[in-house]
């Protein structure tokens, strides 16, 4: 069944955010459209997933948000899922879009933290999201000053243009930029040098079991010089053992999130 990008994106009625009790629920068969069914029925959230800076000692950073999903049954629809057609789609900025607005509200509610809210490039350009970009910075001229916007980094050398126009835009806003997936993809040092990231969240890949993997420390340690050149802060996802904290923070890594330092929260 498909919906009409208002009944999508109109304002919901009062809800409130689901729990996160089973995050590796899935159903491969059909999760676009239970993906576009649950933006349409209200059944969208985020998940704020604290990010500590790691140095002499332990602080929070800012929180990632990542927009959780649920079917019917109140079960979590994984994002391999349906993700990968969103991305190349319009439901992909309905996504993008709904994700920002929750993340506005976030920071108008919680003027005490930063947050970091995920969305492809291809939804720069989106006439809705920027519309909830605008609104959202126009009603508190310090909002922006706490939020973090996280593209991937395939995406944004993909519209390497459409992404240094759009950072160009914001710097008298204040608005931070975040490199998603950084070693993902085939990065380009020339686009690199003209964006105005500020962190850049390592590939997953990479962290997977680095402090036995010595072809994964050579990786981390060159992508940790790199940002630095660059002066980006770096921040490693899903850091799930100590063993792994440890060697990323020998490595030179700014700040580490993942089941280690907490799982995610359903509320703030």
């Amino acid at each position: 069944m498909h919906h009409n990008r208002q009944e999508i994106l109109e304002p919901a009625d009062g809800g409130t955010g689901y729990p996160t009790d089973n995050p590796d629920w899935t159903d491969f068969r059909d999760g676009y459209s239970a993906a576009e069914a649950a933006l349409f029925e209200r059944r969208a959230a985020l998940e704020y997933l604290p990010v500590y800076a790691t140095g002499d000692q332990v602080s929070l950073a800012f929180y990632g948000a990542n927009l959780s999903l649920r079917d019917e049954y109140s079960k979590p629809i994984a994002r391999a899922a349906y993700a990968g057609r969103a991305e190349k789609e319009l439901l992909g900025r309905d996504l993008d879009t709904v994700a920002l607005k929750l993340g506005i509200e976030t920071l108008r509610d919680r003027p005490d933290i930063r947050l970091a809210v995920p969305s492809s490039a291809r939804s720069l350009a989106d006439t809705r999201w920027r519309q909830e970009l605008e609104t959202g910075l126009a009603s508190n001229p310090y909002l922006g000053e706490r939020l973090i916007l996280e593209m991937d980094e395939p995406s944004v050398m993909d519209l390497h243009e459409v992404v240094g126009r759009f950072m160009a835009e914001m710097q008298g806003h204040g608005v931070a930029f975040a490199l998603g997936r950084f070693g993902a993809g085939a990065t380009n040092f020339q686009h690199l040098r003209r964006f105005h990231f500020d962190l850049v969240s390592i590939d997953r890949s990479f962290v997977k079991g680095i402090e036995t993997d010595p072809d994964n420390q050579v990786v981390v340690g060159a992508l940790v010089s790199i940002a630095q050149q660059f002066e980006m802060f770096t921040v490693a996802p899903q850091v799930e053992i100590p063993q792994e904290a440890s060697k990323l923070l020998e490595l030179g890594v700014d700040c580490m999130s993942g089941q280690f330092f907490g799982p995610p929260l359903a509320r703030l």
